[in-house]
């Protein structure tokens, strides 16, 4: 197994997707998130890229048609409960949520949301 072939043009295996409003309406989206394997141990893409999961719930992370990252409970749905993009060129296909430069979440229609940030996580080789 290929870590490095496997995880596709992703450049983040492991990212947080966090928050800086402790109120937020969607706390449970926020958390860790690594590349989602499936049970063949290859990695579960969608739409051409690799999809991540959430460490503790069943939330997903995946690539929509329009090249938007979205966080939701069904793989490939049209809408989850937050999506990110790119502001300075919205058609910009980004390979890894890490390009997202812009945040919405859903509350009766996408909300524009400032206080969500993805984090690249430290990921460590087996055995070290």
């Amino acid at each position: 197994f290929n870590m490095e072939e496997e995880r596709g043009n992703i450049c983040c295996p492991k990212i947080n997707l966090k928050t800086y409003n402790a109120k937020h309406k969607l706390r449970s989206v926020f958390g860790d998130y690594k590349l989602h394997l499936g049970v063949d141990g290859s990695v579960t893409t969608c739409h051409r890229c690799p999809v991540l999961k959430h460490s503790n719930l069943p939330l997903y992370l995946y690539r929509d048609r329009q090249g938007r990252w979205v966080a939701g409970q069904e793989i490939g749905a049209v809408r989850g409960s937050l999506r990110g993009g790119q502001s300075e060129d919205p058609g910009l296909v980004m390979d890894c949520p890490c390009q997202a430069t812009t945040w919405q979440c859903y509350d009766k229609g996408w909300q524009d949301d400032n206080t969500v940030r993805v984090e690249k996580c430290q990921v460590f080789r087996q055995g070290y």
